[in-house]
């Protein structure tokens, strides 16, 4: 398959794209069929997915979504190249959740399971399972496009038709490129049948993000 990954920018842009677990590791596209790795400076150029924009001036750009990447839930970043080579301080042109079955984009809720819910969209939780090392990608509030970094961020969440309260674990760790990872959801915030979260971000030295909000239908579970 091709053209998995897509995006619409300006005409005559050189645009690659970013891919990124659950977990905040980034796909390295060398090494022959590729891996994910912890994210290294050093070799950012190897992070970059290169896009191809269709026609002459249509600004919206494809690319090929790995083969060998298992299938789920994964966050893409596209980024618009300056340089001669693809670099860090490039600006996010989009962001946004991808879901893949292992060959072709679909929703993982698509796909049969035995003995437990689906792992992913439209239900993405079990009701009262804690989640681990929850990812976040925030922007700037500004242009709404830019990667938010330096933040201080903070999260709140609403459980059935309760009120707005504060995480159980609201730590959260900046993972570089927007992207930020808060501890987890314990149990405790997920012991309902429905809930939200809202997460919030001011930086260190001014400025703030667009708010971030969730929804989760949790659904009760046996033979997980």
């Amino acid at each position: 398959m091709a053209g998995e990954i897509q995006t619409s920018f300006q005409p005559g842009r050189t645009v690659y794209a970013l891919i990124r677990s659950r977990t905040g590791t980034i796909w390295n596209t060398s090494g022959g069929t590729g891996a994910f790795e912890t994210y290294t400076t050093a070799v950012y150029t190897s992070y970059a997915v290169s896009l191809t924009e269709q026609g002459t001036a249509s600004a919206f750009y494809v690319g090929t979504f790995p083969s060998a990447i298992t299938p789920g839930v994964y966050g893409l970043t596209a980024k618009n190249q300056l340089g001669g080579s693809a670099a860090e301080t490039d600006p996010t042109v989009a962001a946004g959740d991808y879901q893949w079955n292992g060959s072709v984009t679909l929703p993982l809720s698509d796909l049969p399971t035995s003995g437990q819910i689906a792992n992913f969209a439209p239900i993405r939780l079990a009701r009262g399972t804690q989640v681990q090392n929850f990812l976040i990608d925030m922007v700037s509030a500004v242009d709404h496009i830019t990667a938010f970094t330096s933040g201080v961020l903070s999260g709140q969440i609403v459980r059935d038709n309760g009120s707005f309260g504060p995480l159980q674990s609201g730590a959260f760790t900046e993972v570089g490129q927007g992207f930020y990872r808060l501890q987890a959801l314990t149990s405790g915030d997920l012991l309902a049948n429905t809930a939200a979260l809202l997460i919030s971000a001011v930086g260190i030295s001014g400025g703030s993000a667009d708010p971030r909000k969730y929804s989760f239908i949790l659904q009760r579970s046996s033979g997980v």
